[in-house]
């Protein structure tokens, strides 16, 4: 893959991880939407302002779009590389299981849910897949009005365009591994 191809790559898997549409960032970054989706394509190579502009817009620095460390074909993270994403209010922990792969389809996360707090009222939906193994504890997952209950070995695997959620019913810290698509970023 060149170069070209690559950032364009990388910039819109980092939108699409981010929620962000098109024209969402043409109004921050004051870059045509027309002219990131050319860059996301490889039909063009963007400016270096243009490409710091993105950036910006989505909270995010150039050196992500432009490391040569990024373009590893390989992940390898030890369990003390792991970047991690604390939701203090609803006792959740993830853990990412992957790191600079390019143009990534899925993400691989460990998520840690605390006993005793839950906001399953506070559902998410968007395009995709998820799947889920628990490896500890209980949790309840929520697909639009079906409520699910996993132990320890059980796995799930829904389309993630239902308002969805999940919460620890157990007594202690429960743990999952989860794979979604598209990839979740950390």
């Amino acid at each position: 893959m060149d170069i070209k191809n690559e950032i364009g790559s990388r910039i819109k898997k980092y939108r699409l991880a981010k929620g962000l549409t098109l024209k969402e960032i043409e109004v921050k970054a004051k870059v045509s939407a027309t002219h990131v989706s050319e860059i996301e394509r490889g039909m063009t190579s963007p400016t270096v302002g243009a490409l710091a502009k993105i950036a910006e817009a989505m909270g995010t620095d150039v050196a992500y779009f432009v490391e040569k460390k990024n373009v590893s074909k390989i992940s390898v993270v030890t369990k003390n590389e792991r970047k991690k994403m604390q939701f203090v209010d609803w006792g959740a922990t993830y853990h990412s299981l992957t790191k600079d792969l390019p143009s990534p389809v899925i993400s691989f996360l460990e998520v840690e849910l605390d006993p005793g707090i839950a906001r399953p009222e506070e559902t998410s939906t968007h395009d995709g897949e998820e799947f889920a193994l628990v490896t500890k504890g209980v949790m309840e997952i929520i697909i639009g009005e079906e409520k699910h209950i996993l132990k320890e070995g059980d796995s799930i695997h829904y389309k993630s365009n239902k308002p969805h959620a999940m919460r620890n019913i157990g007594d202690a810290k429960c743990r999952a591994i989860w794979v979604t698509m598209p990839p979740y970023s950390l």
